[in-house]
């Protein structure tokens, strides 16, 4: 099972709109955690519990963050654009494989 991962956020900073802009400012770690958390569904490897990300305020506040089923194709788009933006084409491949399967 993977590591879910705790991102900080300031949340004077962060209205609900906003939270993708702070996920973009973490966007590696996040879009990262988004394949390998569809792949593992995938695969049959992942919890149905397991969190995709766990969003963290200034005074230690967690906030879970889950990803349902509905958002897969959604979400991989969104890694897709990140991952041709910095050129990363194995894993730009990996999510179109990923797709086909979904």
């Amino acid at each position: 099972m993977s590591k879910v991962p705790k991102i900080h956020i300031d949340p004077n900073k962060v209205l609900r709109e906003d939270i993708d802009k702070v996920l973009m400012s973490k966007y590696d770690i996040f879009y990262r955690r988004i394949v390998e958390f569809v792949l593992e569904r995938i695969e049959g490897k992942g919890s149905k519990e397991e969190l995709l990300a766990i969003l963290v305020d200034d005074e230690g506040v967690e906030y879970q963050m889950d990803l349902p089923k509905e958002g897969y194709i959604k979400c991989l788009k969104k890694a897709m654009e990140y991952f041709l933006r910095i050129e990363e084409y194995e894993t730009c491949d990996l999510i179109k494989q990923m797709n086909k399967q979904i």
